[in-house]
Order: C-alpha cells, then structure tokens, then sequence
C-alpha cells in the first residue's frame, strides 16, 4: 500500500541532483495482485509480500505467474513481474520472483546529472526468493530474501534485505485470514497485518462475499497507509473487487479495481489503481497457471 506519489517525487527528485550523488534504489513501486490487503495474498505472487501465503495449508498451490504494469503516460512506468512457487523436499514450499521497473528516454536537461546529449534511463530490478512451511493447520510461515538494484543516468546502487511473514486461515466463524509480515530486515523496516473474513454469501451461496482491512507502517519515514478491501466471486470462476487506500493526509483516498477469472489451471485478471495526487491510473495484466 505504498503511495505511487513518493516513487514519482523520487525520481524527479533525483534527476536534479548533481551528478556527484550515486544513484539510489529509486522505486519501491508495489506490483498489485488483488485489491485485498497484501498481507493476506496466496499464490505465487504471495512471494513479493508474504511468503507466509506461500504455504500450502493456507491454499497456494504450484504455480508460474506473469504480470504487466502499465503506468499512466505522465509517469513513463512500465515494468514485468514474474513468480513461480513449487514444492520442495521436508515439506517446504519454495518461491522466486522477478520485477522489473523503469522510466525510459528521459530527454536530458542542463539540470541532469551526467549532462551532455542523449536521454536518461531510469530502472529498478528486483529479485526475491522465498520460503514457506506449515508448522500448522491451515497456517503458513515464511521468509524471503529481497535483492534491489537501482540506476539512473548510469549511476547506480544495490541493496538486500530480508523479511518474515505469517498467514492463518482460521475455521472461526467467517473463516477469516490473517497477516503479519515484518520486511526490510537489515534495511529500513516496514510492517504489514491485514485481515479478510467471509461474512456473507449471495445467490444461495454462489457469490461468496469477502471484506478486508489492511495497515502497513514504514519505521523509518514514519508513514501509515490503510486498505479498505470488497471482493466478490461467481463460484469461484468470475472475480470482481474493488479496494480503498488511505496513504494519509498529503495523498488522501485513492480507488482501485480488479475483474478475473479462473478457467480451470489458468486464471486472468487486471486490476486497476488510481495514483495519488492526480498522477493518473496504472494497470496490471496478469496470468498463471496451476499445476497438481
């Protein structure tokens, strides 16, 4: 739930610095799944947040994923995501994932740093790998380590950390799940918890009803965002969900969508997310397939 604003300022931010300033990881920009609080995701891209939801017990499955990003024109974003989970011997599950993100062609100015003729390229890559048990019923615990490199203009710096995730689907009435993840161990840490329940059923229990709420804190900025969450699914095939971000009092409310379906193996969807202050929509394209 981290606001799009603060990536843009970044880099805009960043292409007005001397050129004696090394280049920094530049992005942070979330890869969007579901509307749902991230805390709570399974499936292969469980790995990009939780790698609790990797588990089996909690209803991942083995699975290759691939998304799109598509930024609005202001931002120049665009980027590729993919994961893949599999099982592993003793009972782990494992996870890898891969993203990358960049702001391509940026014509030089007197202000750039490197200045002379030709454009700017400004990219993030980020590569994870992830492990998921079940110590429990229905529950899943996990760790990921997350490795960053970030370049502009051809300056550039890399970065590691880890994180800890948990993720129970409990048989409480409602059958909530629930998420806490502890990420950027080493670096600069931000938490995440998050809970989604069940609590009602329409078309004689074909459209299953499911609400969320979601908070992740960043420590070291100080910053707290909140996700309001409403999903809906025709018999688990045709998805629809729609998902409120609070990312406080500079960036206020902002919507997002998302429409998919599973077709046995496979399942599509793409979700869309309105960017604070007015920096327009990005879309998500994804698909996976399952295996037995």
């Amino acid at each position: 739930m981290i606001p799009f604003a603060r990536s843009i300022v970044l880099a805009l931010v960043f292409l007005g610095l001397p050129s004696a300033v090394r280049g920094q990881v530049i992005f942070d920009w979330p890869l969007r799944t579901a509307p749902q609080p991230e805390a709570v995701l399974t499936g292969a891209g469980a790995v990009f947040w939780n790698p609790g939801g990797l588990a089996a017990e909690v209803g991942t499955q083995q699975e290759a994923w691939i998304l799109h990003v598509d930024g609005p024109d202001v931002t120049g974003v665009r980027g590729l995501g993919a994961a893949g989970v599999f099982d592993l011997p003793l009972g782990l599950r494992g996870s890898v994932g891969y993203w990358h993100l960049g702001i391509h062609d940026i014509p030089r100015t007197t202000t750039s740093p490197h200045q002379g003729a030709g454009e700017i390229n400004i990219t993030e890559d980020v590569a994870l790998l992830g492990l998921g048990y079940s110590p429990w019923e229905r529950g899943g615990i996990g760790g990921a380590i997350r490795f960053s490199r970030g370049t502009a203009a051809g300056d550039s710096r890399s970065a590691a950390s880890g994180e800890v995730g948990i993720h129970h689907h409990s048989t409480f009435p409602w059958s909530p799940r629930l998420g806490l993840v502890v990420r950027g161990i080493g670096g600069d840490l931000e938490t995440m918890a998050g809970i989604e329940a069940n609590p009602t059923t329409l078309a004689s229990g074909r459209i299953p009803i499911r609400i969320g709420y979601g908070i992740q804190v960043g420590d070291e900025a100080g910053w707290t965002d909140h996700r309001l969450s409403l999903r809906g699914s025709w018999k688990d095939q045709l998805n629809l969900g729609l998902g409120f971000s609070y990312l406080g009092a500079d960036n206020g409310w902002t919507f997002l969508w998302m429409a998919g379906a599973d077709l046995g193996r496979y399942s599509f969807s793409i979700l869309r997310e309105a960017l604070a202050n007015d920096f327009g929509s990005v879309h998500y394209f994804q698909a996976s397939i399952r295996f037995p």
